[in-house]
């Protein structure tokens, strides 16, 4: 998917005389905008979306990927090679790291669950990738899989690298805790809660979320008289 670029981008692609490429140049409304018609055009089972500043780490990597038991699986993912992201952006998700993305160019997706969780939110013009992360990672009846292999080069010159989004900051507890207030402890719902009292400008969402809060503290305080 081409936004109609200017440089040399269109020649570069036909330049590999290769009838499996297929390339769409047209205007768009940002990267995910683009990448949403790619997965509307796209006739695979499984889905990768690479950069044209990123690049697969080797020649090999779609043969180790698949050479794992993965037919079970809605989404497989494994690391990116990258100088710019901290430590707990590698490696297996989980529910404790889970305030550090995974960069889509580390991931394979069966495009069966874009017509589950819908395509990525153009809101997020920036972090619309961990938005969709976030949902696959908390949907029950999605199965997710972590592969320890390095799948690819992760620009950290690249579009999100070195821009924040404002307004998926301002949602992200919010969601969280909409996907996932069954996995996290009561302990961390506090916290998520109080990030998003503080970064909502909603008088009624506020309420509701400080009744949630004196819940679960009211919760733990009998707990501990209990024990």
């Amino acid at each position: 998917m081409d936004g109609v670029s200017t440089d040399n981008t269109i020649k570069v692609a036909q330049s590999y005389n290769d009838s499996r490429i297929h390339i769409f140049s047209e205007p768009d409304k940002g990267i995910y905008d683009a990448m949403n018609k790619g997965i509307e055009k796209a006739q695979g089972e499984w889905l990768y979306f690479l950069g044209s500043d990123d690049w697969l780490l080797n020649g090999n990597v779609f043969d180790s990927l698949f050479s794992y038991p993965i037919d079970n699986y809605d989404v497989v993912y494994g690391d990116v090679e990258s100088e710019g992201l901290a430590p707990l952006h590698h490696g297996e998700w989980t529910i404790s790291n889970i305030d550090y993305n995974r960069c889509h160019q580390g991931i394979f997706y069966r495009k069966t669950i874009f017509s589950k969780l819908g395509t990525y939110n153009l809101e997020f013009p920036v972090w619309a990738d961990y938005d969709l992360n976030l949902k696959w990672f908390f949907a029950k009846k999605l199965h997710h899989l972590f592969i320890p292999i390095t799948i690819a080069h992760y620009s950290d010159n690249g579009f999100s690298s070195g821009q924040e989004d404002k307004y998926f900051l301002k949602k992200a507890s919010i969601i969280k805790l909409k996907l996932g207030h069954q996995r996290f402890s009561r302990r961390d719902k506090i916290t998520l809660i109080n990030d998003a009292i503080e970064k909502s400008d909603n008088t009624f969402t506020q309420i509701r979320l400080k009744l949630w809060k004196t819940y679960l503290v009211m919760v733990i305080t009998v707990k501990k008289i209990i024990k």
